[in-house]
C-alpha cells in the first residue's frame, strides 16, 4: 500500500470515528468534476487530493545513529524529509442549508484535531507502530481563496465552499545497517607442556634424556 493510500483510509477512518460517526454519509476521493457530481447518489464528503509538495522548511541533514536496547549503533539513518498533501473538502448533500451544516463540523473537527494517527496496521515506517501526522488547515497566506477557484473551474464545477486540508507526512530513507564490530585486541596465553622441559611434577612423566645421552644399538647388537 503506498503512503497516499496509507493517509487516505486513515481520513477516512477518523472522520467516520468523529465527525461523521452518527451519519450516514460517504467518505469520497474521486475527482469531484461535473460527471462525478451528476453520478452521485446520497450525502457526500469529498476529500480530492489535488497538491503533493515538500515541506524544504523542515529539511535536515546528517545521519542519524540508530541504538539497540544495549546502546550499541546497529545502523544509520538520515533525517526524515517531509511532505505536505492537500485536499479540497467539500460537502454534497440534498440542501445547501444541509452543506453549510456539515461543513461547519468538518471545520471545528479540523480546528480540534492537529495530529493524524496512522494505525499500526499501515504504518508508514513498517515497523507495525502507530505513526502521528501533522493536520491543519492552510491559510489564505497560502493562496487557498485562488488555488479553490483555480481548481473548480478546472473540474467544471461552480465555485462552491471548501476547505483546504494539508497532511505533513515523513518518510525515511532505509536504514543503513552497521557490520561486525572491529578486533580492538588480542590476548594471547601459554601453557607449560609435559615434557617441554624443566623437573617432572607429581602425575608427569620424566623428561627424556637427551639425544646425546641415549645409548646406541650398532649392526652387530641388532642381528
Amino acid at each position: 500500500m503506498s503512503v497516499v493510500h496509507q493517509v487516505d483510509d486513515s481520513l477516512r477512518a477518523e472522520l467516520q470515528r468523529g465527525p461523521l460517526q452518527a451519519a450516514d454519509i460517504q467518505v469520497s476521493f474521486d475527482t469531484p468534476d461535473a460527471d462525478w457530481a451528476a453520478r452521485r447518489a446520497g450525502p457526500c464528503v469529498n476529500l480530492f487530493l489535488y497538491g503533493i509538495e515538500e515541506d524544504a522548511a523542515r529539511s535536515q541533514s546528517g545521519d542519524v545513529s540508530i541504538v539497540d536496547a544495549q546502546g550499541t549503533v546497529v545502523g544509520y539513518a538520515g533525517p526524515p524529509r517531509y511532505f505536505r498533501l492537500t485536499y479540497l473538502v467539500s460537502v454534497w448533500a440534498q440542501s445547501v442549508q444541509d452543506e453549510h451544516q456539515l461543513l461547519g463540523t468538518l471545520l471545528e473537527w479540523c480546528v480540534r484535531t492537529e495530529e493524524l494517527m496512522v494505525h499500526a496496521s499501515s504504518s508508514l515506517d513498517g515497523t507495525g507502530t502507530s505513526s502521528r501526522l501533522a493536520l491543519r488547515l492552510r491559510e489564505a497566506g497560502d493562496a487557498t481563496e485562488a488555488v479553490a477557484s483555480r481548481l473548480w473551474s478546472s473540474l467544471g464545477i461552480a465555485a462552491r465552499p471548501a476547505l483546504d486540508l494539508a497532511v505533513t507526512i515523513p518518510l525515511s530513507k532505509p536504514l543503513e545497517e552497521v557490520g561486525p564490530a572491529p578486533v580492538e585486541g588480542m590476548r594471547l596465553m601459554a601453557r607449560h607442556m609435559a615434557g617441554a622441559g624443566g623437573d617432572a611434577g607429581p602425575g608427569r612423566p620424566p623428561h627424556p634424556e637427551p639425544p646425546s645421552t641415549r645409548r646406541r644399538r650398532n649392526v652387530e647388537e641388532m642381528e
